[in-house]
């Protein structure tokens, strides 16, 4: 019981020596809880601007990829467009030159016996032929071509949805920002 007493006399003893040597201790307390207070008022505003300024962010990264999808669309589409350009004046040289055969194949025949006609046929014949599988190919590229066209079309029409869907809230987000800043500055300058 003894060993007790001496205990909390000690502790008692510790205690009463830390009031007399800082007395304002308890004070001090207060004074704490009142910076507290304040700090964490503080730090609610400045959470408030850094959630504001992060919704701006990501509200201009959006605003950017839509911007990048109508560039590219826009791009893809007048790559297209040349490729198409370019396509209809190889076809066009290629029908010509088919004619320009096919006719000197038929004029040759008026001249010829008739071995030699066959012969000419089965060249017009096989002439032809060639001119069908070149179109289809030239109908394979030219089809190619139009579904970069209205692939390109789209990213356009898609990007414009996203831009038109984001810009109301990016300036709603720079508003909410610009306010957040604007109690935060008044609060700092109290």
């Amino acid at each position: 019981m003894k060993r007790n007493s001496t205990l909390f006399s000690i502790i008692l003893s510790i205690v009463f020596a830390l009031f007399i040597i800082h007395p304002d201790a308890a004070a001090q307390e207060n004074n704490a809880q009142t910076l507290t207070k304040e700090q964490l008022a503080l730090k609610k505003l400045e959470d408030n601007v850094q959630k504001n300024q992060d919704k701006v962010d990501k509200l201009m990264a959006k605003l950017a990829e839509s911007d990048s999808l109508i560039n590219a669309g826009n791009e893809m589409d007048q790559q297209a467009t040349e490729n198409l350009e370019s396509l209809e004046k190889e076809y066009e040289a290629y029908t010509k030159d088919m004619t320009a055969q096919m006719k000197a194949l038929e004029k040759s025949k008026k001249k010829q016996s008739d071995e030699e006609i066959k012969a000419i046929d089965k060249e017009m014949k096989a002439l032809e032929k060639e001119y069908a599988t070149g179109s289809k190919e030239f109908d394979k590229k030219i089809a190619a071509e139009n579904k970069k066209m209205i692939a390109a079309e789209n990213m356009v029409k898609k990007g414009l949805e996203k831009e038109k869907l984001n810009k109301p809230l990016l300036k709603d987000a720079q508003k909410a920002l610009e306010e957040a800043k604007l109690k935060l500055e008044e609060y700092e300058n109290q």
